[in-house]
């Protein structure tokens, strides 16, 4: 009898074969959906974490030192030109730290009304989104590029808040706002893009552009908004992240690149539709490019974020950093080289240039159909679970658990 019992047991407790068979395809289906769906998730972690990714590191290591010859002589010939050109207008070269800034400034209650009418009455100094010094010859000729839609308020508490930094600081600027038309998923990227082109188109003479997100206003005048050598992050502190750097690979809000140097990464990326992404992108093509970077000095580089209702036409891109890890690749055929838009209006207001665009529609690849929707990313993650089940069952049906707690017991 007791010998029976222990082929009973035994034949209870062996293994079922084609449970088992079964149990590593099960695993590797879950390892293909966590593949292409949940990676995303880890590596915005990895990035949040402050943990240098692998594709980063190498190409910081790809590039070696620059030049600081180059670009002490590259300076210095600018500084030349500069002085010559003061001297045939008859005027002084503006000094390289402007006299009449004020430093912490006290920045207006983003609830209140600003009134347009008053500001072009207050600001009569401003002709055509721009200025300039009129003692002395600035140092540099900027363009302000702002990407807009449906943010009038934002855009009016901007307004107010920049111009007269920009007149205490001596530059020769223009405030160039690119709006894009229609309802369509926004591409903020896109629009900076056009920004920089419809620019050079009307000055070429432009050497410096800030990208500036129009809902950041700058809380010290001390942060001068200039290029240096090697492209320059300006909102290096935010009030929304308690003036700190989220993460290493941060370069968005407000950025200074030179012509050139935009010119050489080819832009931004023209793929990133809905919010996400492409200032991380920027990140990558600028050390692909091996420009280098820097960050604005800590003490004035703060900025107060003005509160808005989130976008339903600027969702979350939830492919952004699928897109983020192909980006030194694409960086020459992405970006000014491949930019397609309709220019449907200019409007040369008094404080501002606005570009009305149409930048068209992503492409309806299958990633795209549900873009922006959510349902991509709960149908991923409830098949996860549904697979995560099914090899739950399957290992209960092949009778692993119980054959191995059976074999213990012999042991003992």
């Amino acid at each position: 009898m007791v010998k029976v019992s222990i082929k009973r047991r035994r034949a209870h407790n062996s293994l079922r074969l084609r449970w088992i068979v079964l149990l590593p395809v099960l695993l590797l289906i879950e390892a293909f959906v966590i593949y292409m769906h949940i990676h995303d998730v880890l590596m915005v972690v990895s990035l949040h974490l402050n943990i240098k990714l692998e594709w980063i590191r190498g190409l910081e290591n790809k590039c070696g030192k620059l030049s600081a010859l180059s670009n002490h002589d590259s300076a210095k010939l600018h500084f030349t030109k500069l002085s010559e050109k003061a001297t045939e207008l008859g005027l002084p070269l503006c000094p390289e730290e402007p006299q009449g800034l004020i430093g912490k400034l006290d920045l207006v209650n983003e609830t209140s009304t600003v009134d347009l009418n008053d500001l072009n009455a207050n600001y009569s100094f401003v002709h055509f989104g721009g200025s300039r010094p009129t003692d002395c010859y600035s140092r540099t000729k900027v363009a302000i590029i702002v990407p807009h839609r449906n943010r009038e308020h934002h855009l009016r508490l901007f307004l107010q808040s920049i111009h007269p930094i920009m007149r205490r600081q001596q530059l020769d600027y223009r405030i160039i706002v690119v709006h894009q038309a229609g309802v369509g998923t926004f591409n903020k990227a896109m629009l900076l893009n056009v920004g920089y082109q419809e620019a050079l188109k009307r000055e070429p003479d432009i050497e410096c552009f800030i990208f500036h997100d129009v809902d950041l206003l700058p809380e010290d005048d001390r942060n001068l908004y200039r290029c240096s050598n090697v492209p320059r992050h300006l909102s290096v502190g935010i009030d929304k992240w308690d003036y700190q750097l989220p993460y290493d690979a941060l370069f968005g809000g407000v950025i200074a690149m030179r012509k050139d140097h935009f010119s050489k990464v080819n832009g931004y990326s023209n793929e990133y539709w809905g919010w996400g992404a492409e200032d991380d992108d920027m990140y990558v093509r600028i050390l692909h490019s091996c420009l280098g970077l820097e960050r604005a000095n800590y003490e004035y580089a703060k900025y107060r974020m003005v509160y808005h209702h989130s976008d339903t036409k600027n969702r979350l891109n939830p492919y952004r950093y699928t897109l983020l890890v192909g980006a030194a690749d694409r960086q020459r055929t992405d970006g000014l080289s491949s930019l397609r838009y309709k220019l449907k209006s200019i409007e040369m207001a008094p404080l501002y240039v606005n570009f009305t665009i149409d930048v068209g529609e992503p492409s309806l690849n299958q990633k795209m159909k549900s873009f922006g929707t959510g349902i991509d990313i709960a149908v991923s993650i409830s098949l996860l679970l549904f697979m995560i089940f099914i090899t739950g069952f399957a290992c209960c049906r092949s009778r692993l658990p119980q054959t191995m707690l059976f074999t213990r017991c012999s042991r003992r």
